[in-house]
């Protein structure tokens, strides 16, 4: 993904999630950017170059996770985990395999970082599906990251996966 792909992002974005969950086109950017050089943030596309699917990831320390929308992005010196800021698969396309073959990159990726977790806030009712593909509920949440997650609604989850 590059900053080209943005509008498609955004257009996908809008048939995957509510309002409440909407981020802004500086949002996205910013992520690009503190993730330049890093291949964390892919699209999946069709023969004819249309949009299917995109995951959005970052290496972070809980203290630098971003809150939902926000406009700059931090990148930590010594990362502790991926976190999955967005992954999302359009309707038509569910039924491909696209949001396990992301799944699977994002995993090689935080490995190939050398990073022992992944992490992300599953949102609109998901915390089934992340939860069937290892992630759980962490037995406690620092005050910090506790103020971010509230930036996705009440019913948002944190969740962790070791990959170790």
């Amino acid at each position: 993904m590059t900053p080209v792909d943005l509008d498609a992002v955004l257009a996908l974005q809008q048939r995957c999630y509510g309002v409440d969950f909407l981020e802004h086109r500086d949002a996205f950017a910013a992520k690009l950017a503190v993730t330049e050089g890093l291949d964390c943030c892919w699209m999946a596309r069709r023969e004819d170059g249309e949009p299917l699917a995109y995951a959005v990831s970052l290496p972070v320390c809980e203290a630098t996770l971003p809150a939902l929308d926000a406009p700059r992005c931090e990148r930590p010196a010594h990362p502790t985990l991926l976190y999955v800021h967005d992954m999302a698969v359009a309707p038509e396309a569910r039924s491909l395999g696209l949001a396990s073959g992301l799944l699977a990159q994002l995993k090689e990726r935080a490995l190939a970082l050398h990073l022992p977790q992944m992490s992300l806030v599953a949102v609109q009712g998901s915390v089934p599906y992340w939860q069937r593909q290892g992630f759980a509920e962490p037995a406690a949440l620092a005050p910090a990251l506790r103020a971010k997650l509230a930036s996705f609604g009440a019913d948002a989850r944190f969740l962790l996966q070791s990959l170790r």
